[in-house]
């Protein structure tokens, strides 16, 4: 599941640019490249365009509001539990500029018990940005949270992990923000084209005699 991504490469001007947005001032927002979901966040910090009182461009949280104590729960919903656990905030669309995201693959290797975990960073193919579909959810205090909206993984993920967020083109990002049903942008009904680095090949076992 992805808890870490990157939007060091992301243009923001191009992001509202593509998704026909409002709100983007360069001095309001920062890109920090890696974002982790394990750190604690004390202020939105995460650039995402939503679909709140039109579409805007504007700093969130990762994470909805009923989960905002445990470090991972919240940050990304399957959708396939969209029209059940998730109905209060499907209609709470944003998506979230990225340039890759990373995965952990686990490797067995027969002198352990436990399998190792080597990162591997995630990209579309010839392209240098995508857009993440989230759904997000209002805090009391006026801030938005949102949740990663994964699905069932495609060929390329398969071999990392098996499952897949959901990323995003500016046609299909556009689509996903004015509400089209959730099932058009889940796997196999939609795939994107993906390609990856193994950033820790050295865990792999060694099989060359």
């Amino acid at each position: 599941m992805c808890y870490n991504f990157n939007n060091k490469k992301v243009s923001l001007q191009k992001a509202v640019e593509d998704l026909e947005a409002e709100g983007y001032e360069a001095e309001n927002f920062v890109l920090n490249g890696s974002i982790n979901a394990f750190t604690k966040q004390t202020a939105p910090t995460i650039p995402a365009v939503v679909n709140y009182n039109g579409i805007v461009l504007m700093n969130t949280f990762w994470g909805v509001k009923e989960n905002p104590d445990v470090p991972t729960k919240g940050k990304n919903l399957q959708s396939e539990n969209t029209h059940t656990y998730y109905r209060k905030i499907e209609k709470n669309r944003c998506l979230i500029p990225a340039s890759s995201y990373f995965e952990h693959k686990s490797i067995y290797i027969p002198s352990r018990k436990t399998p190792a975990k080597a990162k591997h960073e995630m990209f579309w193919k010839d392209k240098a940005q995508f857009y993440i579909a989230g759904y997000f959810d209002v805090y009391a205090d006026g801030n938005l949270g949102f949740g990663l909206v994964t699905t069932l993984p495609n060929p390329v993920q398969a071999k990392i992990h098996d499952r897949m967020i959901i990323t995003l083109d500016a046609k299909t990002g556009r689509e996903f923000l004015e509400q089209e049903p959730i099932e058009k942008f889940q796997f196999p009904n939609y795939s994107p084209e993906l390609e990856y680095i193994n950033l820790e090949p050295e865990k792999a076992p060694n099989t060359l005699f």
